[in-house]
């Protein structure tokens, strides 16, 4: 891990910034061609103070956060009690994995996500799984240098129109080593 960067799982406490970071992370990514409506009501609903709040609270959610100088600069959202939609797959899903543009490629991610593996390992799960946006072919290519491998495909819905999304699944030993490939 980079040792100017401090990893702290999230509190309550924590809820207005995840939430802003959350947001600017989803319009970096998705609002290429600006911001509409149906991209205003996703931000205002899904991404909210209040909605991480709640996340935090959940005993089947675990977020863990990283700062730099202060600042959160990046989360990962783990979920332990969602079902994946390719159903021979059973473990936890990160449901998020956000870091800031001006902190990628820094180690960052990989970081939080051996924060997220391990905590499935910590619930004796043995595999993880993602959705990403098919057209995020930057997510894709470091979740697939992650040790991650497609799986199949889920749609996303924003305001009615549906966004193809890949299942990608990541088996895991709990001895820390990964194990065989998600079916």
């Amino acid at each position: 891990m980079p040792e100017d960067f401090i990893y702290l799982r999230a509190t309550t406490a924590d809820a207005l910034p995840l939430s802003t970071l959350a947001t600017q992370v989803f319009l970096d990514t998705y609002a290429t061609q600006g911001i509409n409506n149906a991209l205003a009501r996703e931000v205002a609903t899904v991404y909210s103070a209040e909605v991480f709040e709640r996340r935090l609270r959940d005993s089947a959610a675990e977020l863990w956060m990283v700062e730099a100088g202060g600042y959160t600069v990046g989360f990962v959202d783990i979920a332990f009690a969602t079902s994946c939609p390719v159903p021979s797959v059973h473990g936890a899903e990160v449901s998020r994995l956000y870091v800031q543009r001006p902190f990628l490629r820094r180690g960052l991610g990989r970081a939080l996500m051996a924060k997220a593996e391990a905590s499935a390992r910590a619930r004796g799960l043995d595999a993880i799984w993602l959705a990403a946006w098919a057209g995020n072919h930057g997510a894709l290519a470091f979740y697939q240098s992650e040790g991650f491998r497609d799986i199949g495909a889920t749609e996303y819905v924003i305001n009615g129109e549906g966004y193809e999304n890949r299942v990608l699944c990541k088996p895991m030993l709990h001895d820390g080593t990964q194990g065989e490939w998600c079916e």
